[in-house]
């Protein structure tokens, strides 16, 4: 990789970057001053897959990525807050955004957001004053624009399509609200797939950053319902060929069975207990089915050592019953028979 670039005062801007690789990254500093700004089409053109932004980063020039028909992935940090025409014309592509916010910093996420409007997987970071790092999972849902001419009245209006619309204004003074995230997500759940709308709940459970207990409850029930279409997802996300989910992470399908289905089948959220236990042993073997076709060996041993344990449970339970009843028995025939003698 080539770099032309100009000092401006003390900042670097690079004007163009040659022969990139698929994944680019765009240097810290440049002969020790920070690098703030990339120029027009700097990387227009490219087959790059991936692209990491520095974190002084505040400007990129139009068409900066023009016609990157292969960028899947980009890297960027909230002080990017000037983005210049057309920066995405061409791209249609890019699906997962990694994006970090500094506490007290203008950002410019939702700029970033207006400008991919296809289903966008983000892994938002932020960095608070106090130092603490809080990581959110969150999907942005498709949504197109269609211009639509009504002949005789000669007047041309717009319709948009999709509800990812609604989910890039969630704002309040350029500071994103999980409250009104959350507030969306009956229109997602009639607007979008099973899967989309599961993976969206999921990444908000698993990452419950500013997530209410009513909310929660709402998510939970979701997943609770759609648990086949959940355990699909986190099966998948433990596959490097085929975890392409960037609001999962392997190895959270246990959490699915213990926080969500046991809840369910012991009783506590609904359903009388014995029957919700026998459907947790239905949804069980139905999951190792599933991690057995994807051929996730180490989902297929924590599961069946979950059923081993679940029966030894039962077996022990159904155990302390029969002891207890006969007990029981035998009291109340040695009353039976003080009372005869007494008599």
């Amino acid at each position: 990789m080539e770099i032309s670039y100009r000092i401006v005062k003390e900042t670097v801007c690079i004007d163009k970057i040659e022969n990139p690789g698929t994944v680019v990254v765009v240097p810290e500093e440049v002969e020790g001053r920070p690098v703030t700004e990339l120029g027009a089409y700097v990387l227009s053109g490219s087959r790059v897959e991936e692209v990491y932004l520095p974190s002084h980063l505040v400007k990129i020039g139009a068409y900066g990525f023009y016609g990157c028909e292969e960028l899947r992935r980009l890297h960027a940090y909230g002080r990017l807050t000037d983005l210049g025409t057309g920066l995405f014309a061409g791209v249609q592509g890019v699906e997962h955004l990694e994006f970090t916010e500094f506490a007290g910093e203008r950002s410019g996420f939702k700029e970033l957001l207006s400008e991919l409007r296809q289903t966008l997987r983000v892994t938002l970071w932020r960095m608070e004053a106090d130092g603490k790092i809080t990581q959110a999972r969150l999907i942005f849902p498709e949504y197109y624009e269609e211009s639509v001419e009504n002949t005789p009245a000669r007047i041309l209006f717009i319709e948009t399509h999709g509800c990812g619309h609604r989910y890039r204004y969630c704002f309040v003074n350029r500071q994103f609200q999980f409250r009104g995230y959350d507030e969306l997500f009956p229109h997602v759940k009639v607007q979008e797939s099973e899967e989309l709308v599961t993976e969206l709940a999921l990444g908000r459970l698993l990452y419950p950053v500013e997530l209410t207990p009513r909310f929660e409850a709402m998510y939970r029930e979701y997943v609770k319902e759609h648990w086949n279409a959940a355990g699909r997802l986190l099966i998948e996300a433990d596959s490097p060929q085929k975890g392409r989910r960037a609001s999962l992470e392997p190895g959270r399908l246990p959490w699915l069975v213990t926080e969500i289905l046991e809840r369910a089948g012991d009783g506590e959220e609904s359903g009388p207990a014995e029957e919700g236990k026998n459907q947790l042993t239905d949804r069980i073997e139905a999951l190792i089915a599933l991690a057995r076709e994807a051929e996730d060996t180490e989902m297929v041993s924590w599961l069946m050592d979950y059923r081993h344990e679940r029966k030894d449970e039962k077996q022990i339970g159904e155990v302390g019953r029969e002891n207890a009843g006969g007990q029981a028995a035998e009291d109340g025939s040695k009353g039976r028979r003080r009372r005869r003698f007494e008599l």
